[in-house]
């Protein structure tokens, strides 16, 4: 039923499992003897009605007289040792499974990651990221309820049944037997669910993880979404999982609650049936009264620990599935390497590639696990892999398929690169050449032929190296770099950590060590990024997740550094310099330079033909195949592959201006005279007065959002920062993120209130179930009475016996109902609250979620919206239940005796409301601290996932699980303290229950004996015609407590509860950056930046800071109705942040932005996203197919956006597109297209094919097996940079917009790629007389522009 392997993770699991079981047994035994002793304080009274008694002997006046209370110590002191053993051995138990469960989830969150790490990068060939997360987040947190709950239950079950079955052996056989034998039954039960259950629970959690992996998706491409206007259908189909997850919960609930039912229906019918034998047995004469009351009053714990088994059942299921996911991906072959090590003193070696072949899917990194429990089963196996940095490879799809044949990725690759030199590696997109970086790095293996290390040594086979050998050896920059969220002291100190060989981090961090410190400003010196980062903090500037606060040039000059100070001897540059203008590109490169001058062997990677021609060698790639290699001046002579290439590029400079454009639109981009000063046109920083001014100020770690850290105006200085133009002020705190449970509790409340009437229906069904539970040992107890020839209440024998059958029924079918209404109501609640954080994240999107980490995001809509159901499903109908049976009880105590009313009333209140309000009280706070330390832990690992080559290159594996561990034992206690809590005050609630037991078997017998009380209860001939009613009345105490015992322990539940809910409040309460409520919708005439200034707000106040110095300052920009207005400058101008508020992501502080003459805020915005739209520096792809990605751009209803339940009823035109285009995909045929999609009618195909054309990407794409439906993998990684980036640009040709804004588009092409994608753009103006802006660091970009504007 259980991974064996699960008490192997960790030392001790057995023994403390055991320790638990013995514990819980000792409590068994305890609570025998409370009812034994219970009895024996009963005795009197019971000897008194038995009819085998020979009542003579018993006097009226031995109730108030010398031999009850010469006995009282003896029972008093049974008690108290009996209230202490029930304490000790609740909150021991509790202890030691929790402790099970927190070593194991240690062990299997290290052992996860340290997986990870094995597998490199290529773990995305086996599972989706998101799922990683969650297995590493909530996955684990499954095992908590098996170790702490279900296992140690289920060895409890076998003893309890047994032990009792000795215990009530010597009291009467028939009557054991019979509760021996339908214990059994329970038993087979929870096997049959076990059979069926396993299939069940395998889909729920893989729909489970399927959502998240579709958030997380939609969330990283959420700013696409935007800009497309398809957030809204986002959100319809993220809906639609949640629906689909919630009726998988269902299903999964439907057969948890039949397997509920038949238990409970055994349990209270065995124990009915017990009870029953009891009956007959006193009737027979074969049994006494008090033994027949002390069976009644332990039939039930004959079932109790079955029944909770059952009830554990579905959580262990849960924690059973999520541990074979896991164990699966422990399980999956890891990437073979040596055992070869080089000397740390051999010299900087010479790399040889000699007949060098690979093709992805051959490597043993990529070999398939088994399909359906960790494989992306919806997801074919990669396309390509992306090495460092994403190298396309014309790999088929479908590699399980045995009649295709890898396509190469290298064929016969021979080179070498020698020490002291710089060798350049050129080629198109997909040519082999980062996958040659991979191979060289060995961050992917499986090659054939020769890749070697000649030092002083001698050589080395690379594939013989170890891990920490090579990582040594050999350091890769890649394109897509990534920075870890944190400070960049953190980021360089992983590099430096490596190369100086620090045991910890007190000194390698620089954080103590100025030799350290010095050497990190030299590193960021080289990189030429120091001068930024002394005004932005220094080594302590922060970092935040994405590098969200930081430009791609600033990024990837943080990365140069980074890699510098690794200071290895072979130096990998793979498209490095891609994201940097051209002056720090030549600065860089000199630096690049400076490291062949010292002796090291350095590679360079490129695209760019002009950066290749200072190489002391250069290597070209075609196809996977060298086809030339030489200095740049034998190449070009040669007259071969790369002097094409190299022509190309001197030809990209030629691109021109389109036939045909005038100036009288184009002059309208010339910035604006008359008094508004104009967008620097020299390219320079703002004036001197403006830097002298703001040199000394300190800036917020935040206030440069999106790269742009300089003022891009001319004269102007930085004035007062006014409130934003229509943003709303997020100073305010949001109150539900402290709110008080007085407060959270009725914002809950109203959230469920449309279901009201199913939670009034599922209080009423609870009520009657526990009603029937509590009463069925009462009737008992009255059968009994009935027997003994004084029925309590009139009752006879056989009423009596079928009220008992009918409270077993009644029970069953109560609980069904109760519970089944509930999680429908919880469920429906669930995928609420999901839709309501989706479109929350809609309204903050892009803007706000900068900074936000999106692990948090993830476990923000699972995991916690999950905990939710605690409070939905466990905690309202619960309070009312045992508010309502508490008044039925007091009620029918009141009918048997007012003594005993009253001591019921004072009891629930002391165990169902002082009880959890002292809990409470105990526990504030603890949720949200574990919450938060939580939502880090998946930052964190989220953050390791996508940096896990940057891990693995630096050698900083051990330091990541290093921090996961010690993350993880901040939770383990943290999570300690609750349990400690929790099993104190369980112990305690154990205790007062046994208390207020105790106390109602002295209260009856004092009034039975006179001593206070209704008058004549004890008649003058020493009759007691009233001790029956006290006795049932007792019984009725000592069954009433469970609905309010578990009032007692929710706010162990709900302290983490409340913590879900105040995050989910605050998230859906955070105030956007704009507020889109415009209505006009004017047709595209031109737009205007007019006097802006703008400055980011800092993340954690939202507001601007009275100290940052401004982005933009008195900035004034035309932008025409058509034609190419050209901005250059370098990196971090503020480029970026002008396309951003022409978008409207911001609204400036000061001055305003217009649309065809309207004030930006004042335009409808699905009407503004229809006409224009925008191309970002990296292209965010969706893990689905090319045409999944490419339809995003089909435009929605050319009058707007419907709403979701219009969308429903009334498909747009582009739903429409894609529905037939799905049609088209499965049936092999074309779909036609209506005119919503810019009006021209004909296959949606050939629309694809056409914008695919235009973008330089349809060769590709022809060249795959599956073409348009090729899947493209998490965030496009199947793919190359260029290959996702001419993708996006296919998008844009798609949507057929009236303003384009492109953000960088060629900085990751090849000159030739680049060369007709320019031409695309002068198209795209040409053929549509579309207005366009184009941002771009490259003068060879400009040349297209009808007018360049400087940053």
């Amino acid at each position: 039923m259980f991974d064996k392997r699960l008490f192997a993770l960790a030392d001790g699991i057995g023994r403390l499992v055991a320790g638990k079981v013995a514990l819980m047994w000792l409590g068994l035994l305890a609570n025998v003897a409370f009812v034994a002793t219970l009895v024996m304080m009963l005795g009197d009274l019971l000897w008194w009605f038995d009819p085998m008694a020979a009542h003579g002997t018993f006097g009226g006046a031995a109730f108030g007289g010398a031999a009850f209370a010469a006995r009282l110590p003896w029972y008093l002191l049974a008690l108290a040792l009996i209230a202490v053993v029930r304490y000790l051995t609740t909150r021991g138990a509790t202890k030691l499974g929790f402790e099970a469960a927190e070593r194991v989830k240690l062990s299997l969150r290290e052992k996860l990651y340290r997986k990870m790490l094995a597998l490199g990068p290529s773990y995305g060939s086996r599972v989706k990221t998101a799922d990683v997360v969650q297995s590493a987040g909530e996955g684990v947190e499954q095992i908590q309820s098996f170790f702490e709950l279900f296992l140690p239950q289920l060895f409890y079950s076998v003893l309890a049944p047994l032990t009792l079955f000795a215990v009530l052996l010597p009291v009467n056989l028939p009557a054991a037997v019979t509760l021996l034998v339908c214990a059994p039954l329970i038993v087979v039960i929870v096997g049959l669910v076990a059979m069926r259950a396993a299939r069940v629970f395998k889909k729920y959690w893989g729909k489970y993880t399927d959502m998240g992996a579709a958030f997380l998706d939609n969330l990283q491409g959420l700013e696409t979404l935007k800009i497309f206007d398809a957030d809204e259908r986002a959100a319809r189909d993220m809906d639609r999982k949640a629906e689909e997850f919630r009726v998988m919960t269902m299903n999964v609930l439907q057969i948890q609650l039949r397997s509920l039912t038949a238990m409970d229906t055994v349990a209270y019918g065995g124990a009915a049936a017990g009870i029953g034998v009891a009956v007959w047995q006193l009737a027979t004469g074969s049994l006494g009264l008090p033994g027949a009351i002390m069976i009644v009053l332990l039939s039930a714990d004959f079932f109790i620990p079955l029944r909770q088994l059952g009830s554990f059942f579905h959580v262990a299921m849960n924690g059973m599935t999520s541990t074979k996911r896991i164990f699966a991906l422990l399980d999956a072959p890891e990437p073979r390497h040596g055992s070869a090590t080089l000397a740390d003193d051999a010299g900087a070696p010479v790399v040889t590639f000699e007949r060098v072949g690979f093709a992805y899917g051959n490597d043993d990194s990529a070999a398939d696990s088994d399909a359906g429990t960790v494989v992306q089963s919806s997801v074919k196996p990669s396309v390509k892999h992306s090495g460092s940095a994403g190298e396309a490879v014309d790999a088929p799809a479908d590699a399980s398929d045995s009649s295709w044949v890898p396509h190469p990725a290298l064929v016969d690759a021979t080179f070498m690169a020698n020490p002291g030199q710089v060798t350049a590696i050129v080629g198109v997109s997909g040519s082999g050449k980062s996958t040659a970086a991979a191979l060289l790095a060995g961050t992917t293996v499986g090659y054939t032929g020769s890749i070697a290390l000649f030092d002083y040594a001698g050589r080395h086979e690379v594939r013989d190296l170890t891990d920490e050998s090579l990582m040594r050896a050999v350091t890769v920059v890649g394109a897509r770099s990534h920075l870890f969220a944190g400070t960049l002291r953190d980021n360089l100190a992983m590099a430096y950590r490596t190369a100086h060989d620090a045991a910890d981090g007190s000194a390698a961090d620089g954080s103590a060590d100025p030799e350290a410190e010095a050497t990190m400003w030299d590193a960021l010196r080289r990189a030429r990024i120091d001068d930024f980062v002394r005004v932005h903090g220094g080594l302590d500037m922060t970092i935040e997740p994405d590098a969200a606060n930081l430009s791609g040039g600033q990024r990837q000059r943080i990365a140069i550094a980074r890699a510098l100070l690794h200071d290895s001897p072979v130096m990998v540059f793979d498209e490095a310099t891609s994201s940097v203008d051209v002056e720090s590109e030549s600065l860089i490169l000199a630096s690049i330079r400076e490291l062949a001058n010292e002796g090291k062997t350095v590679i360079m990677i490129t695209h760019r033909m002009a950066n290749a021609a200072d190489a002391d060698a250069i290597v070209v790639l075609d196809h996977g195949r060298v086809v030339e290699s030489g200095s740049h001046v034998r190449l070009l002579a040669a007259n071969g592959t790369y002097a094409r290439l190299f022509r190309t590029q001197q030809t990209v400079e030629q691109v021109g201006r389109r036939d045909g454009a005038v100036d009288s639109d184009a002059d309208r981009a010339k910035a604006s005279t008359a008094g508004k000063p104009n967008v620097h046109a020299t390219g320079q920083r703002a004036g001197a007065k403006v830097n002298a001014t703001n040199k000394n100020r300190r800036r917020a770690g935040t206030a440069d959002k999106a790269g742009n850290s300089a003022v891009i105006v001319a004269t102007a200085a930085a004035g007062t920062i006014t409130g934003a133009n229509g943003t709303a002020d997020n100073a305010e705190a949001v109150a539900s993120s402290t709110a008080r449970p007085y407060r959270l509790i009725p914002r809950l409340l109203r959230e469920a209130a449309p279901l009201s009437r199913f939670m009034v229906l599922a209080c009423v069904c609870g009520t009657l179930g526990h009603l029937a539970a509590t009463f069925l040992p009462v009737f008992g107890a009255m059968a009994l009475f009935a027997v003994a020839g004084h029925p309590v209440w009139g009752m006879g024998v056989a009423p009596s016996v079928v009220a008992m059958a009918v409270c077993a029924l009644v029970r069953g079918l109560m609980r069904y109902a109760e519970q089944f209404m509930n999680h429908n109501v919880a469920f429906r609640l669930l995928a609420l609250f999901r839709a309501k954080a989706f479109a929350a994240l809609r309204r903050l999107a892009p803007a706000k979620l900068d900074g936000k980490g999106k692990g948090d995001l993830i476990a923000l809509i699972t995991t916690d919206v999950e905990m939710l159901e605690i409070f939905f499903a466990h905690t309202i109908s619960p309070v009312v239940i045992a508010l309502s049976t508490s008044v039925v009880y007091a009620i029918a105590l009141l009918l048997l005796d007012p003594w005993a009313a009253l001591l019921l009333v004072a009891a629930h209140l002391a165990v169902g409301v002082l009880l959890p309000w002292l809990f409470s009280r105990s526990v504030r706070g603890i949720g949200d601290g574990l919450r938060k330390a939580s939502s880090e832990l998946d930052n964190q690992v989220l953050d390791g996932m996508r940096g896990i080559g940057e891990i693995i290159r630096f050698g900083a594996g051990e330091q990541r699980v290093a921090d996961i561990v010690t993350r993880t034992r901040d939770l383990w206690a943290r999570r300690a303290k609750l349990s400690r809590i929790n099993g104190h005050y369980a112990g305690v609630g154990g205790v007062l229950v046994l208390v207020f037991t105790a106390v109602a078997a002295l209260l009856a017998v004092a009034v039975a004996a006179g001593m206070f009380g209704s008058a004549g209860v004890a008649g003058t001939t020493g009759a007691l015609p009233g001790a029956p009613k006290l006795i049932v009345a007792v019984v009725l105490i000592a069954s009433s407590f469970g609905p309010t015992l578990a009032l007692a322990a929710l706010p162990a539940n709900l302290t983490n509860t409340f913590a879900a809910a105040r995050r989910l409040f605050s998230l859906m309460d955070e105030a956007p950056a704009v507020v889109e409520n415009g209505a006009d919708r004017p047709a595209y005439d031109g737009m205007t930046l007019d006097r802006v200034t703008f400055a980011y707000p800092t993340v954690a106040s939202g507001k601007v800071a009275s100290d940052v110095v401004p982005v933009l300052v008195d900035v004034s920009l035309d932008v025409p109705r058509s034609g190419i207005l050209g901005i250059q400058g370098p990196s971090g101008r503020g480029k970026s942040t002008m396309l951003k508020l022409l978008m409207r992501y911001w609204d400036p502080q000061s001055g305003r932005v217009t649309l065809s003459g309207e004030p930006l805020p004042n335009i409808d915005a699905h009407h503004r996203r229809r006409i224009q739209t925008m191309m970002s520096q990296e292209t965010a792809l969706f893990d689905g197919t090319i045409r999944d990605n490419l339809l995003i751009a089909l435009p929605d209803r050319q009058s707007g956006m419907p709403s979701a339940a219009a969308a429903s009823a009334t498909a747009s035109p582009a739903d429409d597109v894609r529905h037939a285009a799905s049609n088209a995909s499965t049936a092999g045929g074309s779909a036609v297209m209506s005119d919503g999609a810019g009006g021209a009618s004909g296959s949606v195909d050939d629309l694809l094919r056409e914008a695919c054309r235009k973008a330089s990407v349809l060769d590709l794409i022809d060249s795959l097996p599956d073409g348009l439906d090729t899947p493209v993998g998490e965030l496009g990684d199947r793919l190359s940079e260029g290959e996702r980036q001419r993708i996006g640009l296919a998008r844009i040709f798609l949507r057929q917009a009236d303003l384009v804004l492109f953000d960088e588009p060629t900085s990751r092409l090849d000159a030739l790629n680049e060369a007709v994608i320019l031409q695309s753009i002068n198209a795209l103006a040409g053929e549509r007389d579309a207005a366009i802006v184009l941002v771009s660091h490259r003068g060879s970009a400009m040349r297209i522009a009808d007018r360049v504007v400087a940053a």
